[in-house]
């Protein structure tokens, strides 16, 4: 009897809406819940939003010392205009599901633009790393948790602190600029990126503010299960241990790799060691069925809404008002496209970077995502079109419609 009163209610926590005393979201489906997460007193300074335009972007690296060891980090930074200081917010990514350590090096960290972008459109010094054996980065690899059939609280947790070490190093590197103020930074990221941020309030440095972990795990392996469940919920249990930087997890109820009861449990795991930390669960994305890409251009419109929250909250620096281009134009599809190039096309809309949709005589498409540069958007579009259609055109280009 204990145990049932225990389930029904954890469930009506996990589907209650827990903002004070006042409902934070119209969706049934969305939630809020906070943990030991007391909003403080101090009052961030407050800028007027920063037009992208104005933001300097610079693809680059950056030499940092890990365990003893020189390496150079692939960075792509997004600085407001002046001289600073800024704060400063480091943002890094997840690991293909696929593809092996080959997909490793391919990774494109421009993918994380739209979250970096808006930093900077705050006034933070925003820069996005890739971490060790990723795209450009030197040294081998380091977040391995072996085999899926291996995986454990011990071999998560031993990822997830490897990636904390480049986080750690990169707010190092750059905290110890002259336009840079060391005493307010954001550590964000993405999927085994999230992780890894979440590992750093083990080892959190010198300004640490907040963390923002954007649908943060391992072992989702792009299956329909985590490898290890109770390795995942103890991993989050241990980086909570001593936690005092407050955090704010992001994750999407249509998550295919960590699913609303998973996350669920490891907040409470985390929660449970006294980490102060906000929960927001969003609902479906309407660009794809799969919520794990919540940090996508499309999904702009359910996370900065709730980042500004956060951020003002912790009494970090935010804008006065938040500019009015959180949510991305629908464009209608171009006639005549086959059935399944319609689901390409609101995935098109829904990614950043520059990016392009061809489509072919036949009804065929080529969709492209995250160029540094329309050029190769365009050539990228044209060459996946051609791969299976005959008669290719490019008919949009950055989510407009071209002639």
């Amino acid at each position: 009897m204990n145990l049932v009163r225990i389930v029904i209610a954890a469930a009506v926590a996990l589907s209650a809406v827990e903002v004070g005393s006042t409902a934070y979201a119209a969706d049934p489906a969305e939630k809020r819940i906070d943990r030991n997460f007391e909003p403080g007193k101090n009052r961030g300074k407050r800028i007027s939003a920063i037009p992208v335009s104005a933001l300097r972007k610079a693809k680059g690296s950056v030499n940092v010392q890990i365990d003893g060891r020189e390496h150079r980090l692939e960075t792509l930074t997004v600085t407001p205009p002046g001289s600073g200081p800024f704060p400063l917010a480091v943002v890094s990514h997840g690991t293909p599901t696929r593809g092996g350590r080959d997909a490793l090096r391919r990774l494109r960290i421009r993918m994380l633009l739209p979250i970096a972008e808006d930093f900077a459109r705050r006034g933070y010094k925003a820069v996005v790393f890739a971490r060790r054996g990723y795209a450009s980065s030197t040294g081998p690899f380091a977040e391995s948790y072996g085999r899926c059939s291996d995986a454990s609280q011990a071999t998560f947790f031993h990822a997830a602190f490897e990636g904390a070490k480049d986080f750690g190093a990169v707010i190092d590197a750059f905290a110890r600029r002259p336009d840079v103020d060391g005493s307010t930074i954001i550590a964000a990221g993405h999927s085994s990126g999230g992780f890894a941020a979440s590992a750093l309030a083990i080892i959190p440095p010198h300004g640490l503010t907040g963390i923002v972990n954007f649908a943060g795990g391992r072992g989702g392996a792009g299956k329909g299960r985590n490898c290890s469940e109770a390795g995942f919920v103890g991993a989050f249990g241990e980086f909570g241990k001593g936690a005092r930087v407050p955090a704010h997890w992001l994750y999407s109820t249509t998550d295919r790799l960590f699913g609303p009861e998973l996350v669920g449990r490891a907040f409470e795991a985390y929660a449970g060691r006294g980490a102060p930390v906000r929960l927001d669960m969003v609902g479906p994305l309407w660009f794809t069925g799969n919520g794990h890409m919540i940090t996508a251009i499309g999904a702009r419109e359910l996370w900065r809404p709730r980042i500004d929250d956060f951020l003002n909250a912790i009494g970090a620096q935010n804008w006065k008002r938040a500019p009015d281009d959180a949510a991305v134009e629908r464009v209608p599809p171009p006639p005549g496209l086959g059935s399944g190039c319609h689901n390409w096309w609101q995935r098109y809309l829904g990614y950043g970077g520059h990016k392009a949709f061809a489509t072919s005589d036949d009804g065929h498409c080529g969709p492209s995502r995250w160029h540094d540069t329309v050029e190769r958007a365009r050539a990228a579009a044209m060459r996946r079109c051609e791969r299976r259609g005959s008669g290719c055109r490019v008919v949009s280009v950055d989510g407009k419609m071209v002639r």
